[in-house]
Parts: C-alpha cells; sequence; structure tokens
C-alpha cells in the first residue's frame, strides 16, 4: 500500500470504494458515510466497525427521527444492567418524547394484564416486560424508513449491488408481542441459519443486533434478510430488482427517502 493510501482517512476509503449512494439507487455520489443500522442502536454508542456505506448528505440526514424512534424502541427489553445504561435509555426517551405526538404512542393504554391472560397457555412462564406497541403512525413511518434502509444496506453488503431505482424492498416488522405468540417467519429463519452480528476483535454486540440474510440468485439481484434488535423487535427485509416480485403495498424503492413516503401497512397481531 502506497503512502497516500495510507494518509487517506477511513470516510475517505468508504467513499472512494463506494462512491454511488445506495440509498438513491447508485443515481446519486456518496458525498458521507452512513453507518447501519447507526450508533445510536448500540449501548453508548460504542459500534464495532463494519456495514459502513456511501450515502448522499440528503439520504443520510433524512432518517434521523426514524433512527431516534427505533433506536428508542429497541432498549425496550431488556431493562439496562447498569446507571449508564439506564440513563442513556432516559435520554433516548426524553429526546424522542419532543416528536409532536410520539408521547401517546409510546405510553398508550395497553391493558398489560389482559394481555398475559390471554396468552397464558402459550407458555408457563409470564413475562414481566411491557410489550412493545409499534402500530402507531409515527412509529410505523419510522420502522418503514429504518427497515428500508436497512435493507437496502444488507442488501449492498451481502450482493455487493447496489439496488437500483426500478428495484423495490418489501419489509414487514415483528413485535415482542409477536415472538411471545410463537408468530415469528420460523421456515425463513431455519432457511437463513443463526445469523451474524457486527464484530470488531474480541468486541462484538450479538445481545444487540443479529442479522440473517439469503442471497438465492447467483447474479444478487435479491436478497432476503432478518434482523433482531435486543428482544424487542425484528425486521425481515426483501430486496429485488424485479419489483414485480414484492406486493406494491409493501414495498419502498430506492430514493424513497428523496419523495413523500408511502408508509408500510402494519402487520402486528394485537393483544
Amino acid at each position: 500500500m502506497g503512502e497516500a493510501k495510507q494518509r487517506k482517512t477511513f470516510s475517505q476509503r468508504i467513499r472512494e470504494d463506494q462512491p454511488f449512494c445506495i440509498f438513491c439507487g447508485g443515481e446519486t455520489p456518496s458525498e458521507t458515510v452512513e453507518h447501519y443500522p447507526p450508533r445510536s442502536i448500540f449501548d453508548g454508542k460504542h459500534r464495532p466497525k463494519g456495514m459502513e456505506f456511501g450515502a448522499c448528505k440528503e439520504c443520510n440526514e433524512a432518517s434521523r427521527e426514524a433512527d431516534l424512534v427505533v433506536a428508542t424502541l429497541s432498549r425496550m427489553m431488556p431493562d439496562p444492567k447498569t446507571a449508564a445504561g439506564r440513563e442513556e435509555v432516559r435520554k433516548l426517551i426524553n429526546s424522542v418524547c419532543r416528536i409532536p405526538g410520539f408521547a401517546q404512542e409510546f405510553h398508550p393504554e395497553w391493558n398489560q394484564p389482559a394481555t398475559l391472560h390471554r396468552l397464558r397457555d402459550i407458555a408457563p412462564r409470564l413475562p414481566s416486560w411491557n410489550f412493545v406497541r409499534i402500530n402507531g403512525p409515527i412509529v410505523a413511518k419510522s420502522m418503514t424508513v429504518f427497515a428500508a434502509k436497512l435493507g437496502l444496506a444488507m442488501h449492498t453488503a451481502t450482493t455487493r449491488r447496489i439496488l437500483p431505482t426500478s428495484g423495490a424492498i418489501a419489509i414487514q416488522w415483528y413485535s415482542n408481542l409477536q415472538a411471545y405468540q410463537d408468530a415469528l417467519p420460523k421456515e425463513f429463519l431455519a432457511m437463513c441459519g443463526p445469523g451474524r452480528t457486527l464484530r470488531q476483535g474480541n468486541f462484538e454486540v450479538g445481545e444487540q443486533f443479529r442479522v440473517a440474510s439469503v442471497v438465492p440468485d447467483e447474479d444478487g439481484s435479491m436478497s432476503a434478510h432478518f434482523a433482531s434488535f435486543r428482544q424487542s423487535f425484528a425486521v425481515l427485509m426483501f430486496a429485488t430488482e424485479q419489483p414485480e416480485e414484492v406486493h406494491k403495498g409493501w414495498s419502498v424503492s430506492p430514493g424513497f427517502l428523496k419523495r413523500p413516503l408511502t408508509v408500510v401497512p402494519v402487520q402486528q397481531t394485537r393483544s
């Protein structure tokens, strides 16, 4: 490696390797480096290197609110074990509740005792934690933005291809209530295997984030991924260059961050 190459910053190397924004369908030059999933997901924003992508400034900044909402929801289970962790969650909640209307979604009238009573036959031990609610309009929009952006990132990470604007990414998300009800896509998960996490030396974040992927075609024109975030929620993402393969009502296309967003309908089993 030449001396000039060594002097390049990490950001410069990423942008050199990925000169076009993966979230725009490769039609816009990359101006920044986007970490996805973002640092805010992880304890103390301490994130191993890996999954960094070239992005234009607009796509990088357009998901700030969604990232904040999702980072907060990801902390709902399990409870932080340290004082620093509890303080971090408190700050996240204070920040996210500044979003107009979010406090009403975050503190719903959720009949936890009745829910547990109806679920008593599913498992012998009932949980003491609250179920994450992900069906309010602000959360639904945030989950759509987050899952679509993560799906585009995972597609590039696994296929080394940018999904073009003519393609589509279908998404679905699952709360911990659905996991408790054994409603996760078991056949797909069995096909994916145990998954992986970000790792740097001995530092890994498997308890905070794991993702499993399948690339069914050798040409990399499609990919499927299932990512879980702590024990709070999970997202299923299917990216394809053939948009007719997915239901239009359940998908978005690259470049969605730069135009009005159609929120993907919520598929959550309610108690």
